[in-house]
C-alpha cells in the first residue's frame, strides 16, 4: 500500500503526473515530497502492474546484478547508505562495495516508494494504465489514457525509461530467428525462443550482451555464443576493493563526477565530435561490469563458449538465433511509445540536434518546435541525452530528481494557460 494520509489531496495541491513507474519515477517522487513547500498531489501512472522495478530491474536471473557499488545506488540524495540500511532491515548484510542483484534492487525501489514520507495535505496515488497523449486545456494538462479517459495535471514528469534497442534492418528478414529486444519479455520467454539453439549470434558487445550471454549460457550450456561489434570492445570491470586513487578507474570516476558540466562547456562542434568518435570508448571505461560478471565472462571466453567477431566475419543466416544487444535508440524516435509519437506529431517535443535525445534546456524542460520552453513538462532519464551526456545511471537520476524537486518547489501556484 502507498502512504496516503488522506483520500484526496488538498484543493490547493499542485497536481503532478509522473508518467512511468521505474527507477526515475520512484526517485523523482521521493525527492518531490522531500522538497515540497506546499501540498502536492503526485499521480504515478504506469502500464505495468507494479511500480518500482521498471524494465531495468524486473529481471530475476541470478547473474543479472547492478553495475555499480551499493553505496552509489541510494534512491535518496545525501543518504548513500539508504539502500544498505534497507537491506539490513531485511537481514541482508550488503557491503558498501557489493553488487546486489537487479531483482533485489527492484524490490528496494518498490519499497522506497511504499515508505515515502507524504507530508500532511499531500497525496500519492498511482494508476495502472497507458498514457497516449497530453492535451492542453485552460490552466492544466489533460493526461489521456488509451481507454479515452483523462486525468488533470499542472506539471507533467516524463519518466518513461529507456527506449528499446536500435533497429537493425539487416536482420529483419530472419523472422522468428531474430529477437529485436531481449528485455521486452521475461527471461523465461527469451530462453523459450532459444530452446534447442546451438549457435546464437549476439549483436553488440556492451553490458546488455554480457547479461544475455550469461543468461543463455546457463540455459544452454552447449550453445556456441558469438558476439559482434564494429569496435570489438567489451565493457571493462570494476574492482571490488578500494584502490586509494592509484587505479585508472579512479581517474575515470573523477572525470565522471563532472562529466555533464564538461559536456555543457563543449562547443556544439565538439559535442558532435565526441558523440561520433569517442563516445564508445568512454562508455567502455565508464559503464563497467561487476567483478563477478567480469570473471564469469572471462571464463566463457577461455572455454570457447563465447567468442568475439567483427560483423563482416559472420553470416547471420547460419545462426539458429540472433539477439539484438545494441544500445537503446534515441528517445525522440517514433514507434516505441505512443505518448512519444503523439508529442512528436504535435511538436511538443522534437529531436535534439545530435539525434540522441530531446531538444531541452536546464533543468530538463523540452523546447517545442516553435521554440517555446515547456516549463510545465520535465524530462528524466534517456530523454535528456544531448542536454547532458550521463543521464541514465542511478546517480544521474538522483541529480535530475533533485533539480526537478527544486524547480517544482520554487513554483508557488499551478500553471496558467
Amino acid at each position: 500500500m502507498l502512504s496516503t494520509p488522506s483520500p484526496d489531496a488538498a484543493p490547493t495541491a499542485v497536481r503532478i503526473a509522473v508518467i512511468g513507474g521505474g527507477a526515475a519515477a520512484v526517485i523523482a517522487t521521493v525527492h518531490l515530497f522531500r522538497a515540497a513547500t506546499r501540498p502536492l498531489d503526485v499521480h504515478i501512472i504506469e502500464k505495468a502492474a507494479s511500480v518500482g522495478p521498471g524494465l531495468a530491474y524486473r529481471t530475476r536471473h541470478p547473474r543479472h546484478t547492478v553495475n555499480n557499488f551499493a553505496e552509489r545506488l541510494s534512491a535518496v540524495e545525501d543518504d548513500p547508505h539508504h539502500l544498505i540500511r534497507w537491506c539490513a532491515s531485511r537481514g541482508l548484510d550488503l557491503g558498501a562495495r557489493s553488487f546486489p542483484s537487479r531483482k533485489l534492487y527492484g524490490e528496494y525501489l518498490a519499497a522506497a516508494l511504499d515508505d515515502v514520507d507524504v507530508p500532511a495535505g499531500s497525496v500519492l496515488r498511482r494508476t495502472a494504465g497507458e498514457v497516449v497523449d497530453l492535451e492542453r486545456s485552460p490552466g492544466e494538462w489533460k493526461v489521456v489514457f488509451r481507454e479515452g479517459w483523462t486525468a488533470p495535471a499542472d506539471q507533467v514528469v516524463l519518466a518513461l525509461g529507456n527506449p528499446p534497442p536500435r533497429t537493425l534492418p539487416r536482420y529483419a528478414d530472419l523472422g522468428d530467428a531474430f529477437v529485436a529486444d531481449p528485455w521486452t519479455t521475461d527471461g523465461g520467454d527469451l530462453e523459450a525462443r532459444a530452446a534447442g539453439a546451438r549457435r546464437i549470434l549476439l549483436v553488440g558487445t556492451g553490458l546488455t550482451m554480457v547479461d544475455i550471454a550469461a543468461q543463455l549460457h546457463q540455459a544452454l550450456p552447449r550453445a556456441e555464443l558469438t558476439a559482434i561489434s564494429r569496435h570489438g570492445l567489451l565493457p571493462t570491470a570494476h574492482v571490488a576493493e578500494p584502490t586509494d586513487g592509484t587505479d585508472w578507474r579512479d581517474a575515470v570516476d573523477g572525470v565522471r563526477a563532472h562529466a555533464n558540466q564538461l559536456w555543457a562547456g563543449l562547443s556544439a562542434q565538439d559535442q558532435g565530435r565526441f558523440a561520433e568518435e569517442y563516445a564508445r570508448r568512454w562508455d567502455v571505461v565508464r559503464h563497467r561490469m561487476s567483478p563477478a560478471m567480469s570473471h564469469h565472462v572471462s571464463g566463457l571466453r577461455r572455454s570457447g563458449a563465447l567468442v568475439l567477431r567483427r560483423p563482416d566475419d559472420v553470416q547471420p543466416e547460419s545462426f539458429d538465433l540472433v539477439v539484438n544487444c545494441t544500445g537503446f535508440r534515441s528517445f525522440a524516435t517514433r514507434g516505441w511509445n505512443p505518448l512519444v509519437d503523439a508529442l512528436l506529431d504535435e511538436g511538443t517535443i522534437q529531436p535534439d540536434r545530435l539525434g540522441v535525445g530531446v531538444q531541452a534546456v536546464q533543468p530538463g524542460h523540452p523546447v517545442d518546435t516553435e521554440g517555446r520552453v515547456r516549463d510545465d513538462i520535465h524530462l528524466l532519464g534517456a530523454a535528456r541525452k544531448g542536454l547532458e551526456w550521463e543521464v541514465t545511471a542511478i546517480p544521474d537520476l538522483r541529480s535530475q530528481a533533485t533539480a526537478l524537486a527544486a524547480d517544482v518547489a520554487a513554483r508557488t501556484c499551478p500553471i496558467s494557460a
